[in-house]
């Protein structure tokens, strides 16, 4: 079993990048070769680019929340191949609700392995938010929000 904590940067499709902040909770199987997971992160849909061209806000809020459950696979947990996640999540996106699959790779790298630490890891993780979405009544569309986290791991 493992706590963790990272930090990075969403990328929001049409929104740009912006700081992002998680907590995940990680249940592992068959020598951590599998892994189920629940991450929940906080972020914003603040952008320059669309304050300064539009007179009006695309949604009620800015802030972000997200809700994750996956299924991971690490077939060298030890090793420097990174492992794979696919799940689904909930997107709490400017005031409005959204399902989710996440689909990602990421490592975590014992620091066991270069300092007399026994249960922390670095952890780096990539995932991608896919889920359908509609702005203003326009049509709707597929978007892939890209999120781009490192943080530590504590294995109890």
């Amino acid at each position: 079993n493992s706590l963790g904590v990272s930090n990075g940067i969403y990328t929001a499709e049409g929104f740009g990048a912006n700081y992002y902040f998680g907590a995940r909770y990680a249940k592992f199987f068959n020598n951590a070769h599998y892994f189920v997971e629940g991450t929940v992160g906080i972020s914003s849909l603040e952008s320059r680019v669309l304050n300064e061209l539009s007179a009006f806000q695309v949604f009620d809020s800015n802030r972000l929340m997200t809700y994750e459950f996956v299924f991971g696979y690490d077939k060298f947990p030890a090793g420097g191949m990174p492992f794979f996640v696919m799940g689904v999540a909930g997107l709490k996106q400017g005031g409005q609700s959204k399902f989710a699959y996440v689909l990602g790779i990421g490592k975590q790298i014992p620091l066991s392995q270069f300092f007399d630490v026994k249960r922390i890891a670095v952890r780096y993780d990539i995932r991608d938010h896919i889920f359908r979405q509609q702005i203003n009544d326009n049509q709707r569309f597929t978007s892939h929000n890209l999120s781009f986290t490192l943080g530590l791991q504590y294995y109890f």
